[in-house]
Parts: structure tokens; C-alpha cells; sequence
């Protein structure tokens, strides 16, 4: 890779600039450490070529190991995708288990509205502790959404530095 990036008469800052990667990973990555598949992505991205084209070119430029730390870290990612599937697993089966006792035990006991309250607090509680289980499982706003916000704003920087606009960039959305 180091090969490509000084064909374009790229440093590693500007490398790093234009994938959006840490310069960091840029170093680490032309020293034959092992990288992931969306680091090789960005990459293959700014060079305009396949991550297949990227790794072929790469093979000259680093070590033998490079090739065998990408299947370590492929297999990482692998074992990370196992274990998100089996959190959302495990998060079903508790909210069907949390709704099963509030429908097998607490609605049988609403006595005509005498157990009401005692009813609505067990509700919100099963609730409050499906919801906060779902934010842990889901991460709605986790690396992914990070890392396109960060992108996003990127653009909005590079579009208007291309214009010589000065916008404020919305962060709310």
C-alpha cells in the first residue's frame, strides 16, 4: 500500500485525511499489522480500486504475515457478528418471557381496576428494562452512526472550503 500512496505522491496524513482513518491505522497497516474489512474498504475506496486489487498490491509491500493478520482480524469480526446475534437472541427471549408473566400473572389479578396502579408500575418497569436492553443490543447510535455523522460533516467542511462557503454544519440530524 505504502507503493500506491507514493505513486500518488500521497503522505500518510493525507492518506489517512482522505479515507477518513486514523493516520495511526495508515502506519500500522503499511507495517504488516492486521487491519479489518472496513479499514480495507476505505482504502480501496480512495485508491478507486477492489479491496481484492488493494490486497494483490499489497502482498509486494508487506511481510507475509500481513495476508494471515487480515484472516485473524476477518475471523475477529466474524466472532463479533456471532455474539451480536446472540445478544439480540438473548433480547428476545426476554421480552417474551417479561411479557408472558405480565400477561400470565399480573392481568389475571386486575381485580376490576382495584390493582391498577400496582399493575401500570410493573408495566413501566418490564417496560424501562426492555428498552434500556434494546439500547444496549442495538446501539442505535454506536460506531456506525458515528462514523457517518463524523463523514457527513467531512463533506459539509471539504464542499465548503470547495466554495469558500462559511456554513454552520447542523449536528441535530
Amino acid at each position: 500500500m505504502k507503493t500506491l500512496r507514493q505513486e500518488r505522491q500521497w503522505s500518510q496524513e493525507q492518506l489517512a485525511q482522505l479515507s477518513g482513518l486514523n493516520v495511526r491505522t495508515i502506519q500500522r497497516f503499511e507495517k504488516g499489522e492486521g487491519v479489518g474489512l472496513e479499514t480495507l474498504k476505505s482504502l480501496a475506496a480512495v485508491f478507486e480500486i477492489t479491496t481484492e486489487e488493494l490486497l494483490e498490491s499489497i502482498n509486494g509491500d508487506v511481510p507475509n504475515n500481513a495476508e494471515q493478520s487480515f484472516e485473524t482480524e476477518e475471523s475477529h469480526e466474524k466472532k463479533q457478528a456471532i455474539e451480536k446475534v446472540k445478544s439480540i437472541k438473548y433480547f428476545y427471549a426476554l421480552t417474551g418471557f417479561l411479557i408472558g408473566i405480565f400477561l400470565l400473572f399480573m392481568l389475571p389479578n386486575y381485580n376490576g381496576g382495584e390493582n391498577l396502579g400496582s399493575l401500570i408500575v410493573v408495566f413501566l418497569s418490564f417496560a424501562a428494562i426492555i428498552g434500556c436492553h434494546a439500547l444496549s443490543v442495538f446501539l442505535p447510535f454506536g460506531n456506525e452512526w458515528e462514523s457517518k455523522k463524523v463523514s457527513e460533516i467531512i463533506d459539509k467542511q471539504k464542499a465548503n472550503k470547495k466554495y469558500g462557503l462559511k456554513v454552520k454544519v447542523n449536528l441535530k440530524s
